[in-house]
This record gives C-alpha cells, sequence and structure tokens, in this order.
C-alpha cells in the first residue's frame, strides 16, 4: 500500500480547504453589501450633504458590486453548495486513503456504497436537527459537530471500519480507533470553530466591534450590525473575515488529513501531525495574541469610560462656571451658567482635554470609547465657544472614525461661524475630499452656498455649475462686516471680558422663555452652546472687534467669570446691550456697553435659590 500521508500532501489539502473556505464568507458579506447598499447611496443624496474621501463609495466598486450581484440568489446558492460538495469530497478522498474500487470487486463497491449511504443518512439526519434548531450557540454547535466528525473519522478511514470492512483481510487496531476518535472529536471542535467564526454571526459581531457607527437609515433585522456605509470599513470587513476563513479552513483540512490518512511508519505520522498541528498553534497564538492586544487592548472592548477615567486619574464633575449675559428682545437681560463639565462628566480642563485627546492618538481613534471620548472634545469645544476648533475635531473625526454626523457638524459650523482665513481652510479640505467623488444635487448646492457665504465666486459658481443649479436658487459671494463697541465695568474699561457672536436665527434657543425669563437661570447642554460664531476678548481700553461676518441680524453675548459676577438674576445692571445687531456696512459700532455689579452673591449651599 503507498501511503499519502505527506507534510507536502498535508498543506496542500490545508491549501485547497483555505481556498474553498472563503466561498462561503465572501458569499455571505457580498450579499449583504449588496442588499444594503442602494439604501447606502439613497440615504447619502437624501442628506444633501458633501461625501468626503472617506465615506465615498468610488463608482468602480459600486458597478463591481452590481454587476457580480447581477447573479442570482439560486446562482449563488449553487456555488455555496457546490463549495461544500467539494469540501466533502476532499475530506472523504483523505479519509479513504488508497482503497480502491474497482469493477471486478464487486463485494468491495456494494460494502462500500453500503457505508457511504449509512454515513450520508446520519449526517442529513444531523443537518435536519441543526435546521430546525437555527439558534445554537457557540458550545451547542461544537458538540454535535464534534461527533459528526468523530463518526466520519471512525468509519471512513483506511484505519477504521472503512480499512477493516473494504480489505480482504484488514484488521482493527486498538490506537488506530483511539486516534481516529480522539482526533476526529478534535477536529470537529476546530470545524465547529471555523464554521462559527466565519458565519455571518461573527461578521456582524467583529463589524460592530470596529465599525459600529450611527447611520441615517437604519437596516431591518440582523443587518443592523453591518449598517455602516463606509468603504473602507466594508473592504476591512471582508479582508478580515476572507483570512479568517482561509486560515481556520487551511488549520481543519491540514488537521483532518494527518487524523485521517493512514501512515506507513510512526515517525511519518508525528510528522504529518506536526504539519498539521504546527499552524494551527500559530493561528492560535495569533487570534488571542490580536484579540487581547487589538480588541481589548487597543479597542477597549468591555472597558467602561470609568475605567478609563480612573486609569488616566481623570476626575468626574465640573471645574467651574462662567456667567453669561443675553439680551432679551424686551430690552431686559437673562442671565446663563455655563457649568464647565462635558454631557459625559468629565471636566472642561485642559489638562483633561490633552489626556482624551492623547488616549485617542495612542488607540489610533479605533476604540469603542471613541464616541463618547469625541463627544467630550465636541462638548468642550462648545463651552468655550471655539468654532475653529471645533472644525479640528469635525475634521479629525471624518478622517479617522468617519460618520455622517461630522460631516453634517462642519458643514452646520461652516454655515454660521466668522468667515475667517482660518475656517475657509476646513472648507478648501472639505472641498478637495469630496470634489473628485459623486455629489447628489443637494450636495453641490450646500458647497456652493458655503462658498457663496465665505465670498469665495469663483468656487462657489464652480459647485453650482457641477450640481446645474439654477440661477434663481444661486448665493452671490456675501459681504462681510464686523461688530465693534466698548465694554466699562462700573465705570472703567474692562479688559479680558469675552464678547459672543450669534445669529439671531440661532440665537432664539437663548432669547425666547416667558415673561419671567429674566429671572431665572438659564442652563442649557454644552452642544448647545455651539452656535456661537466667535468670540473676542476686549483689550485694555474696553475695546471688542469681531472677526468679519456676512451682513445679517446678530447678538451679542457678554461673558464673564463666574468668581466676579455670579449667574444669579440681578447681580449686575447692563445698559447699552443691544438685542439685536443689524450688520450691513464694514464697520457696525453699538457704542457703549456699561456693566455694573449690584453686589448680589449666591445663598448659602442649605438654602434654595
Amino acid at each position: 500500500m503507498k501511503s499519502v500521508l505527506e507534510v507536502r500532501r498535508v498543506w496542500l489539502t490545508g491549501l485547497w480547504f483555505a481556498l474553498l473556505g472563503m466561498v462561503p464568507s465572501f458569499l455571505r458579506v457580498h450579499g449583504e453589501t449588496l442588499r444594503i447598499l442602494p439604501a447606502v447611496l439613497r440615504s447619502l443624496d437624501a442628506s444633501g450633504l458633501p461625501v468626503p474621501e472617506t465615506l465615498a463609495w468610488s463608482s468602480a466598486l459600486v458597478r463591481w458590486i452590481s454587476v457580480v450581484g447581477s447573479v442570482p440568489a439560486s446562482a449563488r446558492l449553487v456555488i455555496l453548495a457546490v463549495a461544500y460538495l467539494v469540501l466533502i469530497l476532499l475530506a472523504l478522498r483523505m479519509a479513504l486513503g488508497s482503497v480502491g474500487f474497482g469493477d471486478t470487486d464487486r463485494a468491495i463497491t456494494g460494502r462500500a456504497v453500503v457505508l457511504l449511504a449509512g454515513w450520508l443518512v446520519a449526517m442529513a439526519g444531523l443537518v435536519r436537527w441543526m435546521w430546525n434548531v437555527r439558534d445554537l450557540s457557540l458550545g451547542e454547535v461544537m458538540l454535535p459537530a464534534g461527533i459528526a466528525c468523530l463518526v466520519t473519522a471512525v468509519l471512513l478511514s483506511e484505519d477504521g471500519i472503512a480499512g477493516w470492512w473494504l480489505k480482504p483481510r484488514g484488521t482493527l487496531r486498538a490506537w488506530s480507533l483511539v486516534r481516529l476518535a480522539g482526533g476526529g472529536f478534535a477536529c470537529g471542535l476546530v470545524g465547529a470553530l471555523v464554521l462559527q467564526f466565519t458565519s455571518f454571526e461573527f461578521g456582524a459581531a467583529l463589524y460592530r466591534l470596529m465599525f459600529d457607527f450611527p447611520t441615517v437609515f437604519v437596516p431591518p433585522g440582523r443587518a443592523q450590525a453591518l449598517a455602516d456605509f463606509n468603504p473602507r470599513g466594508w473592504v476591512t470587513f471582508t479582508l478580515i473575515s476572507l483570512a479568517v476563513a482561509a486560515a481556520g479552513s487551511f488549520c481543519w483540512g491540514s488537521l483532518w488529513t494527518a487524523v485521517v490518512t493512514s501512515a506507513r511508519s510512526y515517525h511519518q505520522r508525528v510528522r504529518a501531525l506536526a504539519a498539521a498541528v504546527v499552524p494551527l498553534a500559530l493561528v492560535t497564538i495569533a487570534g488571542v495574541w490580536l484579540f487581547y492586544g487589538l480588541v481589548i487592548g487597543r479597542m477597549d472592548y468591555q472597558r467602561s469610560l470609568a475605567d478609563m477615567a480612573r486609569h488616566e486619574q481623570i476626575p468626574f464633575g465640573r471645574a467651574g462656571n462662567d456667567t453669561v449675559f443675553i439680551p432679551l428682545p424686551d430690552g431686559k437681560i437673562r442671565v446663563a451658567s455655563i457649568p464647565f463639565q462635558t454631557i459625559i462628566g468629565f471636566p472642561n480642563e485642559p489638562g483633561v482635554t490633552y489626556k482624551v485627546e492623547q488616549y485617542l492618538q495612542a488607540r489610533r481613534y479605533q476604540t469603542l470609547l471613541a464616541r463618547p471620548l469625541f463627544v467630550h472634545l465636541h462638548d468642550v469645544r462648545s463651552i468655550d465657544w471655539d468654532p475653529l476648533r471645533s472644525l479640528e475635531v469635525d475634521r479629525l473625526c471624518i478622517e479617522r472614525a468617519p460618520r455622517l454626523q461630522f460631516v453634517q457638524l462642519m458643514v452646520e459650523t461652516l454655515s454660521y461661524c466668522a468667515v475667517t482665513p482660518e475656517a475657509k481652510r476646513y472648507l478648501d479640505w472639505l472641498d478637495a475630499s469630496a470634489r473628485p467623488f459623486r455629489q447628489s444635487q443637494r450636495a453641490c448646492q450646500t458647497m456652493g452656498d458655503l462658498y457663496a457665504r465665505f465670498g469665495d465666486e469663483r468656487k462657489a459658481q464652480e459647485w453650482y455649475q457641477r450640481g446645474e443649479i439654477p440661477e434663481e436658487l444661486r448665493k452671490t459671494a456675501a459681504p462681510a462686516g464686523r461688530i465693534t463697541g466698548t465694554i466699562l465695568w462700573d465705570g472703567q474699561p474692562a479688559k479680558g471680558v469675552r464678547v459672543g457672536i450669534l445669529n439671531r436665527n440661532n440665537a432664539l434657543l437663548f432669547t425666547r422663555g416667558g415673561a419671567r425669563a429674566d429671572r431665572s437661570v438659564l442652563l442649557l447642554r454644552p452642544f448647545d452652546w455651539r452656535v456661537v460664531a466667535g468670540v473676542v476678548a476686549t483689550d485694555d481700553t474696553g475695546r471688542f472687534e469681531t472677526p468679519p461676518l456676512p451682513y445679517g441680524e446678530y447678538v451679542l453675548l457678554i461673558r464673564v467669570e463666574s468668581r466676579q459676577i455670579p449667574p444669579l438674576p440681578g447681580s449686575a445692571q447692563i445698559e447699552g446691550l443691544p438685542a439685536v445687531v443689524r450688520l450691513d456696512s464694514p464697520t457696525k459700532d453699538v457704542g457703549t456697553i456699561r456693566l455694573r455689579e449690584t453686589g448680589q452673591r449666591p445663598l448659602p449651599r442649605d438654602r434654595a435659590i
């Protein structure tokens, strides 16, 4: 009998299993991509937002998915069935080894048919049972898979029942049966892991772990975990799934060959088992290292925000507050308080913000805590009235953790912030990132309106022409002006008082209220302060001059530290602060704003305000 158990044979068989094992994973991933791709493209177009490079589906990728997806579902099912059939035939070929089926020996042929028929009946029963009980956990799948491989190894191996029954003078060896039973069961466990980790459930879990971002639409059912429309994410997910499928199938095929195929000698068996076990060990070690080093370590799997704060020594709670005076339409003043605490509970302190930024950079922004930490950074910029740094956070999010919401935030900020050269650089970055890709008509109009707001007539017309926007809907370059004035504090020039600028439409949240609005303290979420278009501090003479703003109507806010004036109604009297400033010239002077402290201070803590 010629031996077929060689190291080369073991690895070649594993390679065949690896290539065929990728077919089911590819069909699953591609089928899900094809199913949600139309909804993704419709959602992007309906958003009316420019789609940057990190979120853009290239036309070639869409066309390739559409062409391959034109294959009917029945044809894809046939391909999947053929792949599994070839895997089964390879497994049987390795198990039967050199047992021959000649036409001259009808007895052997009949016995082989009976043996294979019995094995097929047993496998059909197992498949039917698993089909009826679809929601099986990994532990519930591993036991029947191990038993199936055990029965297959003992029945069909040349060293097992098949060799004893089909050969004229076949013998059964106890150590062979033990090897086939133990090795077959182990192969079943490995095969169950391969099946589980290359199935749709694994893909959904892995995709949710690495690319779980909210979207403008919610796919139904189990596809919610695959809702991200980032093409790079889809490519990464596909490559990871195929790599896991290939590595697992290679290990399973090699191990199966080394276990069930007969060997000429003990040393040949040892070499074959080593050739199969060594890759399995390497893949297992690499998988464990990647899981604990990448998933649990860098990606913070099952790590809470409190654990991160404790590890980085970040305290929870506010670190103070500022007092803001807002003019009301009836001439009165409303007092607002801005606590130095973001919505996630971190204080608004430079040291905390630095630790959060360093934490994200160390993890390359691929961490499950990225969402709350970016919320903290957005809240910090909103509390500080700093649109430029808010734009920087948006740009960083779009590049590192792409979500459509960040594009929306950037567009909103560019639509109300001061039209400074620094802000325009972020608009040019969005233009360069979105220009090479397909954009909807509304997105072209949005970009044209933004460039018109910043006074760039040439680029505005380029985007209008690209979107074929009608002339009546196009905007001309908006002129810009500055608001100036002087603030006196108790009759003396006020130095270091910050003056914020709000578009009148964005100020409705701050100025609307009942008849007693001037007698209550306004408390808002940190994120609500993001609409402040800019901020400027008074100089030694109390003078301030805002950055350039498009012509329109604005509201001025006066911000001081709570240590100087507490956030209490009646703690200060303000004269000369206009309710609305109409900017219609290159410079608009609002005159002198007089602020006088009344001496009112907070009541003791055990008394209600």
